[in-house]
């Protein structure tokens, strides 16, 4: 009877067990941090696109209270995200101002 390899278990002769789970974890790192990359627009475009649809939801509200959702994300992002809003190319950041006070202006006018 043979002796038991001393990489029993592996799925390949030259890595130890274990091995292309490391290399598994290593790619799905890889993999997520470039899709968060990828998803962030390379510097906020998504942080704007997002403010964009949010002064568009609150000015579609016909109703105050429809409105308070899309408001408090704003304000919520100014707090939590400030990192993320300084980074943002001026013309960004000014568009996401400009949608910050849309989305105020069309709270407003349902009071």
């Amino acid at each position: 009877m043979s002796q038991p390899s001393a990489h029993a278990g592996s799925l390949s002769p030259t890595r130890p067990a274990g091995a292309h789970t490391v290399m598994a974890m290593q790619r799905l790192v890889g993999v997520t941090a470039l899709a968060l990359l990828v998803g962030c627009g390379g510097g906020g475009t998504s942080l704007v696109e997002e403010s964009t649809e949010r002064a568009d939801a609150a000015c579609a509200c016909e109703a105050f209270g429809c409105t308070t959702e899309h408001v408090a994300w704003f304000n919520k992002v100014s707090i939590t995200q400030e990192g993320d809003l300084d980074a943002l190319s001026v013309s960004d950041r000014e568009a996401y101002m400009a949608n910050s006070l849309r989305a105020a202006d069309c709270q407003i006018a349902l009071n």
